[in-house]
Order: structure tokens, then C-alpha cells, then sequence
């Protein structure tokens, strides 16, 4: 019988007591450890992650790559699987990964996983072509890879050899709500629009007119979110929404000149222009006779 490879899984976490405790047990069923790294969790989260059989360390926020990196240079061992913690494993995904380290792996490998969104209380088809879905690479051999630290956000692991993707699901449970996705969307596209601003991506507000529909086409008619209702319709607009957020910011960041003080024709200063404020409008004209006729304004007539 071959040897089998130990596995570490490591997870990032704050203010996650609610999902840590499954989440770690989900991952002991293929772990020899489990390692939580936490950063300023004032919701219980250590003491559930400890109590689910978890190794806890704490770590001050280092970005999502820095926080990653540090939690797989925390494992022990040198095959590692990283999780969020509002994710877990399917039972046939479990059983992949177990072959995978049955089968003597080539350590310069890394294994990417199908992961699928919950919304609205069902779990949707995966949204993402072969190409996308291959780069989200989970499990790999820390000697041989790293997460890539020009990533900001969306953090990809950097694989010198072959990538895989594994049978089975990483399911993302997390119970998400139209507000608490907009506000994902807003926050997200800060360092969305930063990462793309260093990439060098160039007219953003040509990109802005056409991505967006671009993605909702994707969800709702390539995807098949069609076959799903109100909630896949739903679901394709906050997609393309994501993209607007993510477009804008980067319009904004390059072509909004930002001023801390109003303009000087605004303040009545400057150079003695005036300030184009648009057409007056046209002076109000009231009929007097006929507001008396109405009994809720006859009373206020003068």
C-alpha cells in the first residue's frame, strides 16, 4: 500500500465563530492538522477553533496574501490545503484529495478545486470557465509554491508544474444577503481596481461599458442562471454589478482629479468667472383660484 503524504490544512479567520467549528472539523476528516490563524477575532472565534481540534495562532492583518503565506509557513507539513472559513469539502472532493496523496505526487504539482457559491439559500453551478477554475489552486506543496505576492485580491498560488483540478465540490456557504454582497462588491473593488491599475489595464471606461453586460450574458444565458428564476436573474445582475464596482473604481482612481476645498468660482474667488450653474428656472406661477377650489390648500392660501 503507498505511502500517503501528510497534509496540513491551514485556514484564515475573524470574527468566524459561528462557521470555524465545521469548517475544521469538515477539514480534520482529511488532515493530520489543522492550523486557524487569526487576526483580531473578538467574537469567540479562537476558543471554537481550539475546541474543534484546531492548532489557533494569532497574526495582525498582513493583506490576503501576507496572511495566507504566513498561515502555510505556520504547517507542519509540506503538503497543504487552504480554506476559508465559511468553506468545506464534499465528500467526493475528500476522497480526491486523498488519492492525491496516496499516489506519491509530483511535489511541483498543485491542485485547483471547483469551488460554488451559495446564494439565497441553494448552491449555485459553478459560474467559471476551465481556465478560471484551474486557478484556484488549494492544494500544493509549500517547498515548491507560494501565493503570488502581486496579487491584492482574487490570490492565486504560483505552481511550477502541471495544475490539476480535483472531482468533487468546495462548497462557499456563507449565507450571503443582497446588502452584505453589495457591500463585498464596494469594498472588493478597491483593491480590484488597484491590482488592475498595476497590471497596466488600459481604457477602463470603454471596459466599463461593456463588461458589465458582458458578465450578466455570461450568468444568465451561457451559465444557465435562466434555469434558475428570480434568484439566477438576481444573481447575473450582482454579477455584473461586481464588474461595474470593479471598473468605476479604476475610472475613478485615474480620471477624477479629487479637490478638498470647492471650486474658487464657487466660493467667490478665482480668476471672476462665474461658476456655469445651468438655465434659471422658470418662476413659479400660482393660480390662486384654482388652489382655493382644492379644501386640503384653501386654508393655506394667503
Amino acid at each position: 500500500m503507498p505511502t500517503r503524504e501528510p497534509l496540513s490544512v491551514v485556514i484564515m479567520t475573524k470574527n468566524e465563530a459561528e462557521r470555524i467549528g465545521h469548517c475544521v472539523r469538515s477539514a480534520l476528516a482529511v488532515a493530520d492538522e489543522v492550523i486557524v490563524l487569526d487576526s483580531g477575532s473578538q467574537d469567540g472565534t479562537r476558543e471554537a477553533a481550539t475546541a474543534a481540534g484546531a492548532r489557533v495562532f494569532e497574526q495582525p492583518w498582513l493583506g490576503f496574501v501576507g496572511q495566507r503565506q504566513r498561515a502555510v509557513d505556520l504547517a507542519a507539513h509540506d503538503w497543504v490545503l487552504c480554506l476559508d472559513a465559511d468553506e468545506f469539502l464534499d465528500a467526493e472532493l475528500r476522497t480526491a484529495v486523498q488519492r492525491v496523496l496516496q499516489s506519491s505526487p509530483d511535489p511541483r504539482d498543485g491542485y485547483a478545486l471547483d469551488r460554488r457559491d451559495e446564494f439565497f439559500g441553494r448552491l449555485f453551478p459553478s459560474l467559471k470557465n476551465q481556465r478560471r477554475k484551474l486557478g484556484l489552486v488549494r492544494l500544493f506543496h509549500r517547498r515548491h509554491s507560494r501565493w503570488n505576492p502581486e496579487q491584492l485580491i482574487h490570490e492565486e498560488v504560483l505552481v511550477h508544474g502541471r495544475k490539476h483540478l480535483l472531482p468533487g465540490v468546495l462548497v462557499h456557504w456563507r449565507n450571503f444577503t443582497l446588502a452584505g454582497q453589495t457591500e463585498r462588491h464596494v469594498t472588493n473593488a478597491e483593491l480590484e481596481a488597484e491590482q488592475l491599475d498595476r497590471a497596466g489595464k488600459s481604457r477602463p471606461g470603454l471596459r466599463l461599458l461593456l463588461m458589465p453586460p458582458a458578465r450578466f450574458v455570461w450568468i444568465w444565458a451561457v451559465k444557465g442562471g435562466w434555469r434558475l428564476g428570480t434568484a439566477g436573474f438576481v444573481v447575473a445582475v450582482m454579477g455584473a454589478h461586481a464588474e461595474f464596482m470593479r471598473w468605476a473604481t479604476l475610472w475613478e482612481k485615474r480620471e477624477v482629479r479629487r479637490q478638498v476645498l470647492p471650486p474658487a468660482e464657487l466660493l467667490g474667488g478665482g480668476d471672476g468667472r462665474e461658476l456655469d450653474k445651468g438655465p434659471a428656472p422658470e418662476p413659479i406661477q400660482r393660480d390662486r383660484a384654482a388652489a382655493a377650489s382644492l379644501p386640503h390648500l384653501s386654508g393655506s392660501i394667503r
